[in-house]
């Protein structure tokens, strides 16, 4: 049996008799398809992993991806045309009358497919269930998360060595890649943000010919994808000098984060532990400035179910992975953000990435 198959059907509020979880083409792949086959290598698409209430797992896949497949532990059916592909869904689904599938990482495309092979089957959105499973990490995903951690943490470390005047925002973010790939990294785990002077206050800024000038504050958010699972880190550096503002922002950002982290734990709800870390930073000048949520769930996908924000219900459980990253933007200035991963334990939780968060000079 396989335990990640096990904890969806856990969570499912509506019985099934099967669930289908049909791969999409690069890049609309569905990463739960990775979840519960634990598959590290191939791309699988347009492949499909049927998950039974038993707990077992079935894996229909292309001949393309065949020696992918064969390391995972699963009834593994191999198709070289589209007409097998449905032949070997319609058989394998022959009788279900509930069929659930994964509404968030299915294509409208593929599931008019599936319901014109499986016709007499009612399906059953289980997205909610697929996604609370994916946000308790399993020993195995936590090492994994672990090492992507390591990674960008080293790289994130080497910043002020290598950041010099006059480098360009895409030649820095071009650096931590290649220094995150040297290490081990698969590839980054999304486009590393570098931002220079103003455009840091600009929370997604993407990369441009901006040039590194004395007085800029320099943001770098990134993160190491190693074996599928990723790591999330934000590092901010002042370039040159300090005014008294930038070291009033850093301090309240700074110690924001260490409420945020001070305040997790397993069974406190992530809005309140926004909240404490928020309050930090409203009753210094800079209320109003952190214009995001304070952090969200990582694993497979960089946001990977739940966040920690206002209004939003997120009940933290031992092993939910998260960032924490507070920030201040100030529009004309720059931004500041120190974002960490931690681990939620019973009693609070594990900071997983290891780079310095004291004020560092470029």
């Amino acid at each position: 049996m396989n335990p990640r198959v096990q904890r969806v059907y856990s969570n499912l509020t509506e019985e099934v008799d099967a669930i289908v979880l049909v791969n999409g083409i690069e890049p609309n792949l569905d990463l739960s398809f990775f979840y519960v086959t634990g598959a590290e290598s191939g791309l699988f698409e347009e492949c499909m992993a049927i998950l039974w209430p038993d707990g077992s797992l079935e894996l229909i896949s292309s001949k393309l991806e065949e020696t992918s497949a064969s390391a995972v532990d699963a009834e593994i059916r191999i198709f070289e045309n589209r007409a097998e592909r449905e032949r070997m869904l319609k058989n394998a689904l022959k009788g279900v009358k509930r069929l659930g599938v994964n509404g968030a990482g299915i294509s409208y495309k593929a599931l008019q497919e599936i319901k014109r092979i499986i016709p007499r089957a009612h399906e059953v959105d289980v997205w909610k269930s697929v996604e609370k499973a994916r946000i308790v990490k399993d020993e195995k995903e936590i090492m994994l998360i672990r090492e992507a951690c390591r990674i960008a943490s080293e790289v994130a470390d080497e910043i002020p060595d290598f950041l010099g005047l006059g480098m360009t925002e895409t030649e820095a973010a071009a650096e931590i890649s290649y220094r995150m790939q040297r290490k081990g990294a698969s590839s980054p785990s999304f486009d590393p943000n570098a931002s220079f002077g103003e455009n840091s206050a600009e929370p997604h800024h993407t990369p441009g010919t901006r040039r590194l000038k004395r007085g800029d504050l320099a943001l770098f958010d990134f993160g190491a994808k190693y074996k599928r699972y990723c790591s999330d880190i934000t590092r901010t550096f002042p370039s040159g000098r300090v005014t008294k503002e930038v070291k009033e922002m850093y301090a309240a950002v700074l110690e924001s984060q260490r409420v945020g982290i001070e305040s997790i734990r397993a069974g406190v709800n992530g809005k309140e532990v926004d909240a404490a870390a928020r309050m930090v930073i409203d009753r210094s000048r800079f209320k109003g400035k952190l214009i995001h949520s304070l952090g969200h769930g990582l694993g497979l996908s960089v946001h990977d179910g739940g966040r920690m924000a206002p209004e939003h219900d997120f009940l933290l459980e031992e092993n939910c992975v998260l960032t924490v990253e507070p920030g201040i933007y100030v529009p004309g200035l720059g931004g500041i953000r120190i974002e960490d991963n931690v681990r939620v334990t019973v009693t609070g939780c594990e900071v997983l990435t290891s780079a310095s968060r004291e004020m560092r000079m470029i």
